[in-house]
């Protein structure tokens, strides 16, 4: 029965360590070698620490990334509205070419009046 339990014990340990992030599984080595941890179901000092600075490191990346994802909405946002701001000059341009074409061309039938044709 002991062998049993030393094994489920050891399937579940690295089953576990699988999710554990590099300080973590650092510290448990440390502590193992220090002989530290509290047993098969506890984690040792080590560890413990260990598994805070991963979980530090994660959320510091997390927040970069947040920082990161910010700066490029407010990009986008700043391009959406010079876009829209340069589709308003656009109109505007082509609104003072149709004036000036129109007054260009009253005042090309005034010349031809004044010159009689």
């Amino acid at each position: 029965m002991k062998p049993m339990v030393t094994i489920l014990a050891l399937t579940a340990s690295l089953i576990l360590s699988a999710c554990d992030g590099s300080r973590e599984n650092a510290g448990e080595k440390a502590d193992a070698a220090m002989n530290a941890s509290g047993g098969i179901a506890r984690d040792g000092p080590q560890e413990r620490l260990g598994e805070i600075q991963d979980r530090t490191a994660r959320d510091q990346a997390k927040a970069v990334e947040a920082q990161a994802d910010a700066a490029e909405d407010r990009a986008d946002e700043i391009k959406a509205v010079a876009d829209q701001r340069a589709d308003a000059l656009d109109a505007q341009a082509k609104d003072i070419r149709r004036q000036a074409k129109t007054e260009a061309q009253r005042l090309d039938q005034q010349a031809d009046a004044i010159r009689g044709k």
